[in-house]
This record gives C-alpha cells, structure tokens and sequence, in this order.
C-alpha cells in the first residue's frame, strides 16, 4: 500500500530558510507525496526557488494564498488543505527538517491496521546555537488530553499524520494569531473522542529556533497575546465543563499567566478587560489583583502575584 500524502508547507519570507526544509522532504524515504507550498505574500524570492524545485521535481507544488483566506499560516493551511489531494495530511513548517524516515515511520501503524486514525511522534527543539534543547512528544499513554494536560504530549501540527476523511469540517481559526495549533487539536480531538491514536517515539523532525519564528516578540504584540488567552480560555472552559480538575488547575494558571505577560508589557486596559470576566478566582482575588494592575502601572510592581494566588496551589 502506497497512498499519497499531502504535505502542506505554509510560508511568508522563507526563501533563506525554506531550501533546508524542502530538501528534507526530498529526502524522505517514503515517496509516494505531494508537497504544497502555499505563499502567504512574500516579498523576497521564494516565488523564484519553489520554481527550482518545482522544476527538477513536480510532486512540488506552489500556490499564493488567495484573498478569501485571511493573511496569517492559519489561512495558508486552510487554503493547502483545499488543494491537497494526498489521502494523508501532513501539515509542516517552512523552517524545520524531516528525518528522512518521517513519513515512512508514521505510516506504517496506517499501513499495519485500517483501523488507525491518527500518528504522531516524537520531535527535538534546537535552541539558537544548534543545540538540543528540548525532546517532546517522547511517551504516550493513550489518553491525549490527559497527556496534553501532563505536558506529555504538545499540540503541534507537525507531529501529527491525519487521515484525510477526518479532516471534514475542520479549519484553522484565521482570526487568531497565536495559539492556533492548540486551538485546533484541541476541537479536534475533544469533538471525536473515540479516535485510535498511535505514537511513534522516535525523534522524526527537527524545530529550529531563530530571529525569524513565529514566538519571537510575541510578548509584545498584543494580537498575539490576546490570542493565546482566548485559546486557554476556551480549553479552560471544556475541563471545567467535563470536570476535569487537573486540567482546570493547569490552563486557569495559563491564562493568569498570559495576564500576566500583558501586564509586564504594559497592555493594562486589556488586562482589566478580561480580568473582569474571569470566572475561575474569587471576587476577593480578582479585587486584588486589579489593585495589582494599578500597581504595576504606577510604580512597575504587582504583575507577578497573577501567579502567586493561594488557589492556584490548590
């Protein structure tokens, strides 16, 4: 069995950066893809190198995000996705390196058993120097949100082979500009609970840190940072739905956390904002900590105790 898989590769001023990532999908020992590139608007000469590679291999193929998706990778993806014809999803990132058995290792549990539905696998962070520094996505224990809640298990598009039919009525939410990952895994996963997830705990791709990722200066754009507590807020609200107390505990501290982020960078009338509509502290608390905001904005104090409230040791 050889189905096509449909590698979707968003980018926006990659052309120093995306040749290593595309070279790695050359190298793959699985060959049976397609790999679609889709422009989110560059203006260096990405347009230009596609084409190279386009021209020595037409399983390569290149699309400029069209108008009726919103600017950002979230529109991209959406619009690859339409696109795509491979059997297999497989969205990546326009910085980042596949083991030359990343498709291969992932499609075997397929291949073995009709009856999966979703791979993921391990990957390794690189730190600005080309060092490891961090391994994630290592063990699996058979609940995803469970794991996702331990830290056991990111959310990440990259780490996940998706059959196709699954993805029906599913899309990236274009408004947000952080997060997004989380946001779609999350209403993935959560609205189709009886999937058959299968791990592969080999390490089989590479995310590097530079200047030029999407977390860089996210603490000050204030798009950014309201996007990640709307995505906390949302999967917040789900654990305390189904009583999840673990889960409540760990995203109620994310999202003061995130505050407390917007604090620091001087975002004070949207902190308050939400502040005033938080529903998981007490009113004593949320008193206290808009006497904290007003602190930091008269004497630069009082941003850290949005994570040093007693009840979020409980």
């Amino acid at each position: 069995m050889t189905p096509l898989v449909s590698i979707i590769i968003p980018t926006l001023n990659r052309a120093h950066l995306i040749s290593d990532t595309l070279d790695s999908v050359l190298a793959q020992t699985y060959t049976n893809w397609e790999c679609i590139v889709v422009d989110d608007g560059s203006t260096d000469n990405t347009e230009a190198l596609i084409q190279e590679y386009i021209n020595k291999d037409n399983r390569f193929r290149y699309f400029n995000r069209p108008k009726n998706h919103l600017p950002g990778g979230n529109g991209a993806r959406n619009y690859g996705f339409t696109v795509s014809k491979g059997d297999y999803i497989q969205w990546f990132d326009s910085d980042d390196i596949m083991k030359p058995e990343f498709l291969e290792k992932k499609l075997q549990p397929f291949i073995t058993n009709n009856s999966v539905d979703i791979v993921f696998s391990a990957f390794e962070n690189l730190n600005k120097h080309g060092k490891r520094a961090r391994l994630a996505n290592q063990k699996f224990s058979g609940n995803i949100l469970n794991d996702l809640v331990d830290g056991i298990v990111s959310f990440g598009p990259l780490s996940f082979l998706i059959k196709r039919a699954l993805l029906a009525g599913y899309s990236y939410d274009e408004t947000l500009t952080k997060n997004q990952d989380l946001d779609f895994f999350f209403r993935f996963f959560t609205s189709q609970p009886n999937l058959d997830v299968e791990h592969v705990s080999d390490v089989l791709y590479t995310v590097k840190s530079h200047k030029d990722s999407m977390t860089y200066g996210t603490s000050k754009d204030i798009s950014k940072m309201a996007s990640t507590y709307r995505v906390y807020l949302m999967v917040l609200n789900y654990f305390k739905e189904h009583k999840h107390t673990k889960g409540v505990l760990k995203y109620r501290y994310h999202c003061l956390n995130t505050l407390k982020v917007m604090l620091k960078n001087g975002f004070y009338s949207d902190v308050l904002k939400r502040l005033m509509t938080f529903e998981y502290i007490s009113l004593n608390e949320k008193i206290y900590l808009v006497g904290c905001v007003f602190s930091q904005l008269f004497i630069k104090r009082g941003s850290n105790q949005f994570i040093k409230l007693k009840s979020l040791k409980e």
